[in-house]
């Protein structure tokens, strides 16, 4: 996988450099590097971006919608803590929550 991947997430989303630097564990400097080279990924870093498409098409697939989509990701929920899902990919224990969101929502599980 390379820079681009990420490059397009953020301007999909209208993510700035910092909140690249929180989802994918990328710093301004190596952004600024990969983005001049459009390097391959380092293996820490692809796997964030898998886990983010993964939970990206799980979204897309409950609410048939793209923008839906975005907007069910970018808006903060009380399910984590008032964060937005986006904000809870940037762990792996915060990516299970929105997992588990998606999932019960899917399935109709309240409460």
């Amino acid at each position: 996988m390379r820079y681009e991947a990420i490059k397009n997430i953020a301007n999909r989303f209208s993510l700035d450099k910092n909140d690249v630097k929180q989802l994918f564990g990328i710093s301004e400097s190596t952004q600024f590097r990969y983005e001049k080279q459009n390097s391959v990924l380092k293996p820490a870093i692809a796997d964030r971006l898998e886990r983010f498409s993964r939970i990206y098409n799980q979204a897309l697939e409950l609410f048939e919608d793209e923008k839906e989509t975005q907007r069910w990701l970018s808006t903060p929920k009380a399910a984590l803590e008032g964060n937005s899902p986006l904000k809870a990919l940037a762990t792996d224990a915060g990516a299970k929550l929105v997992e588990q969101i998606l999932y019960r929502a899917e399935y109709g599980i309240f409460g």
